[in-house]
């Protein structure tokens, strides 16, 4: 039944979403083509509102985090692709038009955005900076009633099919960074290549070249020093992976069981071999860890506010998230076999979704890189808290401290002193983890927000210990990055168990 856009801002949210779930059939990985999407394709998510939830309610949307977050992921387990889609356009286009925007401009956007299926994407990479935006060469210029924007762009998602873009540059003489709506239209955003990416064939990458005659009112209000506006707006990114996780791993927990439990194997199934349980349960309790990263991200934090705050929060799950996603990805294509490795198989879409999570580990930062950075983060407030040991400091640290009473036999006192930058990486990697069983432990105490998210009671447990395992493993990979360095290795089980009770003292005080 259609619906009118009218009809679609005045649904309860719960009617509003079941129509949005119902109608998408047509957009499954297995069904859609693996290239960007048609006009035509993208007018019918655009009328079953795809873009509402993103659009201030005074603009004519429905203006909903919530939504916005259950949206990316029902369309994650759909179809992996059309996931990082929905976010690149809401959360990194529309939520900063909406946060930042002059009000001639959001009237502009958001009447197109309403009616039309329009695509906006963001441009902030180049082919000679990396990771390092701060080494840009994009430049703006004061032009009269305009700003001239030169400089060359690359990997942005939708490179030949974007309608708007929000283009970063930055003044050619004073460290100064800003951003600017642009629509392709005006002229000036050229694609001289489209990259043949491995995954995520869907969002049409390529190398762009600017020269933007942009109007005085499509600057974003964007006033933090240096690029703090630039690590804030990622921030809302790469809390998205959550979301992404859990639609992509309940869609494999469920196909993976599937499959082994209808391969026939001798006079039983796979299912039947002990390896195989154990695989399918790891990608189960992946999802478990990813369901739980979501309920934070829908429940706690907000994309219609300012997400700086939430720094440590959206850096742990980014690198979390997307690393179990990889994982998982990795054991369904194992279990499917032969088959697996078939682009287009007819009963599994493991292939496809192999290549497509593999690089939630590279954009948006290199999980590496973002590792040294969640390390750093917590040992500057680690020092700063005068605490002597680090797990007491987890104890009270408030994204970590529902996980304190899982971690105590872990010994984590050798991270006090400055650790070398091989070192702060896996830091970073085992903080993400800590992260990941607090949410689980804050999760297990609560009901989920609805029965789709529901999970068994029993799962939390097994998902605890699958991360505090990991821990485990990633201590002594931290023992043995000093090993290889030549550095000797200085523990003792009497600094394990003084470092254990100080910590649960401090905490208990």
């Amino acid at each position: 039944m259609s619906v009118s856009r009218d009809q679609l801002v005045g649904l309860d949210s719960s009617e509003f979403l079941d129509n949005f779930r119902r109608n998408i059939e047509e957009f499954d990985s297995a069904r859609l083509p693996q290239e960007p999407l048609s006009k035509e394709s993208l007018q019918k998510l655009v009328d079953l509102g795809l873009y509402l939830p993103a659009i201030p309610r005074s603009y004519g949307g429905r203006e909903s985090h919530r939504e916005m977050c259950e949206i990316i992921e029902i369309m994650s387990e759909r179809n992996l692709p059309m996931g990082m889609y929905t976010m690149i356009v809401t959360v990194l286009f529309l939520r900063n038009v909406a946060s930042s925007g002059d009000d001639v401009l959001k009237k502009e956007v958001f009447d197109d955005f309403l009616h039309n299926p329009v695509i906006g994407g963001l441009a902030f990479t180049e082919p000679s900076s990396g990771s390092n935006l701060a080494r840009m060469q994009t430049t703006y210029h004061d032009d009269g009633d305009t700003y001239r924007i030169t400089g060359t762009k690359h990997w942005q998602a939708f490179s030949e099919q974007a309608d708007w873009w929000i283009v970063c540059a930055k003044h050619p003489e004073r460290k100064e960074f800003a951003y600017f709506a642009h629509k392709r239209s005006d002229g000036g955003f050229v694609t001289t290549e489209v990259y043949d990416s491995l995954g995520l064939k869907n969002l049409g990458y390529g190398l762009n070249t600017l020269d933007l005659r942009v109007p005085r009112h499509y600057r974003l209000t964007k006033t933090r020093e240096s690029l703090g506006d630039a690590a804030e707006i990622l921030c809302g990114s790469r809390f998205s992976k959550a979301a992404m996780g859990s639609g992509f791993l309940r869609r494999l927990s469920t196909e993976a069981l599937r499959h082994v439990t209808t391969r026939a194997i001798g006079d039983g199934t796979l299912h039947d071999i002990d390896y195989v349980r154990y695989k399918v349960d790891r990608i189960k309790q992946n999802y478990v860890v990813c369901n739980a990263l979501y309920r934070q991200l829908m429940l706690a934090e907000d994309y219609y506010t300012d997400l700086e705050n939430s720094m440590f929060a959206s850096l742990a799950t980014k690198v979390l998230a997307s690393e179990l996603m990889l994982e998982s990805a990795i054991d369904y294509q194992q279990l499917c076999g032969g088959e697996g490795y078939r682009k287009d198989a007819p009963d599994n879409i493991a292939a496809y979704a192999l290549l497509d999570a593999r690089v939630y580990t590279v954009f948006d930062g290199t999980n590496d890189l973002l590792c040294q950075h969640l390390a750093n983060l917590f040992l500057r407030q680690f020092r700063q808290s005068g605490l002597r040991s680090p797990l007491e400091y987890v104890g009270r640290f408030g994204y970590l401290e529902d996980a304190f009473f899982h971690i105590t036999d872990i010994n984590l006192s050798h991270i006090i002193d400055a650790p070398s930058q091989d070192k702060t990486v896996i830091l970073g990697r085992i903080l993400s983890r800590i992260y990941g069983i607090g949410m689980l432990e804050k999760a297990s105490r609560s009901a989920a927000p609805n029965t789709r998210l529901a999970v068994d009671e029993a799962d939390f447990p097994k998902a605890i210990a699958v991360l505090k395992n990991e821990i485990i493993s990633l201590v002594n990979e931290y023992e043995l990055a000093g090993k290889l360095a030549g550095a000797p290795c200085t523990q003792a089980a009497d600094a394990r168990a003084g470092a254990v009770a100080d910590a649960k003292a401090g905490v208990r005080q």
